[in-house]
């Protein structure tokens, strides 16, 4: 497709507002619209007035579609993240401890060390070059005091980790050589090493989108997770197009904290969430239909 260079100006929040109500959209109340525009900014708040459209190529608006339907999708949208951005501090927090203690308890703490755990000596290198780095910046409380009394250029990995990002703790699993240790790993979460790097990396990715308060409702997700096909009992059935969807990061989640925290709520928030916001389908995030009578979700 032959591409052309954009020159234009940006609408004025007055001029938006005229825009929209010529497209069809119904406005009953102007200076709220007018708050809205100003807050949120129309470039973020279009993905929530797309679904409305019954025309994208003309941007022509469904019969009857208002912009309180949209800012009720927006308002829907910031409460999942909110909700997932939760449940993933307790699952970051359980990771990092089993990762510490489960690669610790038969060898040094300082296995991280050893590029002969990982799959390369390049890969090795540029996780310890991140690693250090975070550790460095550290400020956490027993890394400052480990420093006060030792000498070592580094603490043990049950130190080191608590001061690692959520992606350098998924790089450095990925990097490990397969075999007993990272299985070891993965079995705290009953599942085979090879889905548990995918959902390390698919976590990573949806919990940079919460941290940036991007959208994830009606979003294709490009960091796809794994099914795990052993533990279909345990598991709900996905749709063909699952990866793409956050309704699979929602199973994931839940699948995690019923090992973390068994008798989480993850459940029942999330359909009472739902349930608040009627006009948020389920369907635009992968959720088949009667997913509530799933015996995961009781």
């Amino acid at each position: 497709m032959l591409k052309t260079e954009f020159h234009g100006s940006a609408l004025s929040f007055e001029d938006q507002i005229r825009l929209l109500k010529s497209q069809g959209l119904i406005i009953k109340d102007e200076k709220k619209a007018l708050r809205v525009l100003q807050n949120i900014s129309y470039s973020r708040f279009k993905s929530y007035l797309v679904p409305l459209m019954e025309d994208r190529a003309t941007h022509r608006f469904k019969q009857g579609a208002t912009l309180e339907q949209a800012y009720a999708l927006y308002g829907f949208d910031r409460r999942l993240r909110e909700l997932i951005f939760h449940e993933m501090e307790k699952i970051e927090i359980s990771i990092r401890a089993k990762m510490a203690y489960s690669s610790s308890s038969d060898d040094s703490g300082y296995w991280y060390m050893n590029p002969d755990h990982f799959r390369s000596k390049g890969e090795h290198r540029e996780i310890m070059r991140h690693l250090t780095s975070e550790v460095q910046r550290s400020d956490n409380d027993a890394i400052k005091r480990f420093y006060l009394k030792y000498s070592n250029p580094l603490p043990p990995c049950w130190l080191a980790l608590e001061a690692t990002s959520m992606g350098t703790l998924a790089s450095l699993y990925a990097a490990m050589k397969p075999g007993p240790l990272r299985v070891k790993i993965a079995v705290n979460y009953g599942v085979s090493d090879n889905v548990f790097i995918s959902w390390l990396h698919h976590l990573v990715y949806i919990r940079n989108m919460c941290a940036h308060h991007n959208r994830l409702w009606n979003k294709t997700l490009s960091v796809p997770a794994l099914v795990p096909d052993t533990h279909r009992g345990l598991f709900p059935e996905q749709q063909p197009d699952a990866s793409e969807h956050i309704y699979l990061t929602l199973c994931i989640i839940k699948y995690l904290q019923n090992t973390v925290k068994p008798e989480n709520t993850f459940a029942q928030r999330l359909k009472t969430l739902i349930h608040n916001y009627p006009v948020a389908d389920p369907a635009f995030m992968g959720f088949p239909e009667n997913w509530e009578e799933d015996p995961f979700w009781q």
